[in-house]
């Protein structure tokens, strides 16, 4: 089901003349013929208006007002973008909850006594198979390994810069998810200003192509003129097909995306040029770098294997005739490095410090760049809405000139038809315009890594 966009209460019938900053200027009353429709959300029918000339007035003022109320409002308890990110972040809380206990299970081990568990070895030896005097001896070894010097610095060391990568890993997916969602989220009030300007025009249509059919019958047009109202007419109907089409797949996606979240009503407000704690992506390549260069330091340290300090207790004796003796033993096994073992564990350190000082290099120009081509989009799109603007105000003055013509019979059908085509075109432009300012202040946000 199309989820049709609602309008604030303002946008009434009683505030019209107050809240309208570029409805049409006021004219004579209308004579005999009404061509304006009106928002479906907004009012009921104006048939039972009092007169034809009424409804004209107000309806030019309502088109107007449907397309400010669509750029710019929206309610006070309206759900918000951090609602929807929030509401579509919550999938991946059970996975940074199981990611934080593995961070934590690592530098507990780097903060551990020993670097590997202690060890048990368990041992006799008798002459039963052979001579059978009685001999037999019993062995129990502890083994204890123990840490290099500096080890235990350097896997703690470890375990922390790893900890920081995946923190500001789930911070730069977070950032991902925003850039996603704020798409999503403005193709579906991209698409909800066009369903309405369509319907919009639908219903001028419907509105022209019956008052031409009422001129006709009267002798006052040419059944050539009702022909061109009747295709105006169908031509519209395509148009509102294909934007609840439009609609439809936009909120699909958004709805995809946020796991159901409520779509936003408030405009994002622009983020400052960056934020405080910086890039996330950065700080996520940042803290990547940092990791495998500490990992790197780690390999180039640790040459060889943890030495094992051993305690061994012997318990012997050499006939049966003989009493068992006690023997205790301490020793310690100091294993050698060599370049087999060394060097393929440095190079792949080497390798990933080198790969991220790279990506790391490389997305800090491109979003430089993207901060850049953001930042003139915004402006771009401030220029755009007071040009649009300015349209605005040509074609409903032009339009006022061109119904007085048509009314008094000095302009055909044709001109009056693209009067309006062109007013109602200008309306929608106006609206897109104002909605692509606020998309373009998303998209300078999601640029600098501003986050709600």
């Amino acid at each position: 089901m199309i989820e049709r966009p609602t309008l604030p209460a303002f946008c009434g019938r009683a505030p019209i003349q107050q809240a309208l900053p570029f409805s049409a200027p006021p004219g004579p009353p209308a004579q005999g013929r009404t061509f304006a429709p009106r928002a479906r959300a907004v009012v009921t029918d104006f048939a039972d208006e009092a007169n034809m000339a009424g409804m004209q007035k107000k309806y030019r003022r309502l088109l107007g007002l449907t397309a400010l109320c669509l750029g710019i409002a929206a309610p006070a308890s309206a759900a918000t973008f951090k609602d929807a990110l929030d509401h579509a972040w919550a999938a991946n809380i059970p996975l940074q909850t199981a990611r934080t206990e593995q961070f934590d299970a690592q530098e507990q081990a780097s903060r551990a006594w020993l670097p590997e568990p202690p060890t048990l070895s368990l041992s006799g030896r008798s002459d039963q198979i052979d001579r059978n005097k009685g001999m037999r001896e019993w062995e129990a070894e502890l083994g204890l390994p123990l840490w290099l010097w500096g080890q235990r610095d350097r896997a703690m060391r470890v375990a922390q810069r790893e900890r920081e990568a995946g923190e500001s890993d789930f911070d730069a997916a977070r950032w991902q998810l925003a850039g996603e969602l704020r798409e999503a989220w403005w193709e579906v009030r991209l698409a909800q200003t066009g369903l309405i300007a369509t319907e919009l025009k639908l219903k001028e249509a419907r509105r022209l192509e019956t008052d031409v059919a009422r001129r006709v019958k009267a002798g006052d047009l040419a059944p050539y003129d009702l022909n061109a109202s009747r295709g105006l007419l169908e031509q519209a109907k395509s148009e509102l097909a294909r934007a609840k089409t439009a609609l439809l797949k936009a909120q699909e996606q958004f709805r995809t995306l946020s796991r159901g979240a409520a779509l936003p009503d408030h405009d994002e407000p622009l983020a400052p040029e960056a934020p405080a704690s910086g890039h996330p992506l950065l700080r996520s390549l940042i803290a990547k770098a940092m990791a495998a260069r500490a990992r790197l330091d780690q390999a180039s340290a640790d040459t060889r294997n943890t030495p094992e300090l051993s305690f061994t207790l012997t318990r012997e004796r050499g006939a049966f005739d003989e009493p068992y003796q006690n023997l205790a033993t301490i020793g310690v096994k100091i294993p050698f490095g060599s370049a087999s073992r060394n060097r393929p564990r440095i190079a792949i350190a080497n390798a990933e410090l080198a790969e991220a000082q790279l990506m790391l290099e490389s997305t800090r120009r491109k979003l430089s760049a993207l901060a850049n081509m953001a930042r003139a989009e915004l402006a771009q799109s401030r220029e755009t809405v007071a040009r649009q603007q300015a349209r605005l105000e040509l074609a409903e003055q032009n339009f006022t000139w061109v119904d007085k013509a048509f009314r008094a019979g000095q302009l055909d059908l044709p001109s009056m038809i693209r009067a309006e085509s062109e007013l109602a075109d200008a309306r929608l432009q106006a609206a897109r315009a104002r909605t692509e300012a606020s998309r373009a202040a998303s998209r300078f946000n999601q640029a600098v890594g501003a986050l709600p």
